[in-house]
């Protein structure tokens, strides 16, 4: 019988899953950057998220990116949480089974693309019974997708739903969310750029990009915020949001596929026809962010 271990806090490391030129999953690239990222100062792992683009991988390459960063996960001592979340309600069910199959400690899911708030409830209730391991919900409202405080917690009460990731930019929802839930339900922050305050009003945890190529700095905000040194969660935090100002003025997706190179990662991790940032683009990025970078680098716990 599988030992798992349980998703109930902590900094979990949104894994990439990088491709080649012809957006192939590349199964030896996947684990070298897991493997690095286990090595830090954090909980577990969060496969096949937003930064680990699983919704434009094939479900083979989902299942393999989940059978390996299970492995190397559980060799770590740390938990692996799989998002199975799929343009389908039929694909993520089956990526779901397979997930509990190989092992993850829980599935995770986004919203099924264009249902109503009863098509959720439906799905999650589907899910989680298809799953049978803890279920942690991810909510982030898109353009034209909204979801009102009532149906998010509507959708906690479902059978097998541990926890959820709150990714709004909406700060205050994400207290609400904090101060109504049920009880036994862990709360993730998904907003990098207010992990600090979502810690000290209770957030249980933190799932976030930067946690891939600043561990140290991002699991030095949790951990302050979370033992009440202020000074330091803050201080790292206002650094970390400097660097959200540049990065969000000139591309998200590029910016930090340019971090990865110049920090000798695999940079290739955005499928097409995401953008793709080129030596310009590079050069400009990095006179200007080069030096929150190394301060992000040089944090130590």
């Amino acid at each position: 019988m599988m030992t798992r271990k349980p998703v109930t806090g902590g900094v979990l490391v949104p894994a990439c899953s990088p491709c080649d030129a012809q957006d192939r999953f590349l199964e030896t690239a996947f684990a070298e950057l897991l493997e690095a990222g286990m090595r830090e100062p954090l909980d577990g792992a969060y496969i096949c998220g937003g930064t680990g683009d699983g919704m434009k991988m094939r479900l083979a390459e989902r299942k393999a990116a989940a059978e390996i960063g299970v492995e190397i996960c559980h060799r770590h001592g740390k938990s692996a949480l799989v998002q199975v979340g799929a343009f389908t309600m039929r694909d993520a069910l089956e990526l779901a089974k397979h997930a509990a199959e190989s092992g993850a400690d829980g599935v995770s899911t986004v919203p099924l693309p264009g249902a109503s708030h009863a098509q959720q409830m439906q799905y999650y209730r589907a899910l989680s019974e298809a799953a049978g391991i803890p279920l942690i919900l991810y909510y982030m409202p898109q353009p034209g997708v909204s979801f009102s405080l009532s149906e998010v917690l509507e959708t906690l009460t479902v059978p097998g739903v541990t926890g959820v990731k709150s990714s709004t930019n909406d700060f205050f929802f994400t207290q609400q969310l904090i101060a109504e839930k049920p009880d036994g339900i862990a709360v993730f922050s998904g907003k990098d750029e207010y992990l600090a305050p979502a810690v000290i009003h209770g957030a249980d945890g933190g799932i976030g990009m930067w946690a891939t190529v600043f561990p140290k700095a991002y699991a030095g905000i949790f951990r302050a915020a979370k033992a009440g040194d202020y000074q330091r969660a803050f201080t790292l935090q206002s650094t970390l949001n400097a660097l959200c100002v540049v990065v969000m003025r000139r591309g998200l997706l590029q910016s930090f596929a340019c971090i990865l190179h110049e920090l000798g990662m695999h940079d290739r991790v955005f499928r097409t026809p995401a953008p793709q940032y080129d030596a310009a683009f590079a050069k400009a990025f990095m006179a200007e962010a080069g030096t929150l970078v190394e301060r992000l680098r040089a944090v130590e716990l």
